[in-house]
């Protein structure tokens, strides 16, 4: 904390990098790099498909301020994602959006890319007496959903924290098999190889 002039309210000092840890999915599914002096953790939860995990990993710049994170992890969608599934996809993630309690949305982008489907937000939302701030990529690619998330636990603190969290969002890095699977023109053979591993096609 910088010393203040007499009568003026305290300036806080702008985070710093002091080093740079690249985080790896054991399951290749993703890389992406966090701040070394942010208080790491592993994320594994129930996911909503029988016995799925939604996986990663997320740190906190603040220990004492856990509501001010970033996550990244990932999850199976149990279907190969089609670019004609947009439309669906979109209500899906508006809908979660307008669940959240006094949820305004700041900013948006949504990226159709083969069949890759990508939607980027930016909202506040009330959680309590507080109101948080989050941008978030929610990205669908063949059989999976990517979700990286900065939240603020207040607007000052996303904003303060922005800049390094922002540098994250840059780095996420993805297989290039995992590009191909999305590619139109593999969309075939690789769901015709899930088919024959699975037992389970989806219908065309």
């Amino acid at each position: 904390m910088l010393e203040p002039q007499a009568g003026t309210p305290p300036v806080r000092e702008t985070p710093k990098w002091t080093g740079i840890l690249t985080h790896r999915d054991p399951q290749g599914r993703f890389a992406v790099r966090f701040a070394t002096d942010w208080a790491w953790f592993e994320i594994d939860r129930p996911w909503n498909l029988e016995d799925a995990r939604c996986e990663g990993v997320g740190a906190a710049p603040n220990p004492e301020d856990p509501a001010t994170v970033l996550e990244m992890w990932v999850a199976p969608l149990g279907f190969a994602v089609r670019a004609d599934d947009f439309g669906d996809l979109r209500e899906s993630v508006e809908a979660s959006l307008e669940a959240l309690d006094g949820c305004q949305v700041l900013g948006t982008e949504d990226i159709v890319i083969d069949n890759l489907v990508k939607f980027v937000r930016v909202y506040t939302f009330r959680e309590g007496d507080v109101t948080r701030k989050r941008q978030q990529w929610l990205i669908y690619a063949h059989t999976w959903l990517f979700s990286l998330t900065w939240q603020g636990s207040t607007v000052e603190e996303y904003e303060h924290w922005y800049a390094m969290a922002n540098q994250t969002f840059h780095t996420l890095d993805m297989p290039q098999e995992l590009m191909f699977a999305t590619d139109r023109d593999f969309a075939d053979a690789y769901e015709g190889a899930d088919a024959a591993e699975s037992g389970e096609a989806r219908d065309n």
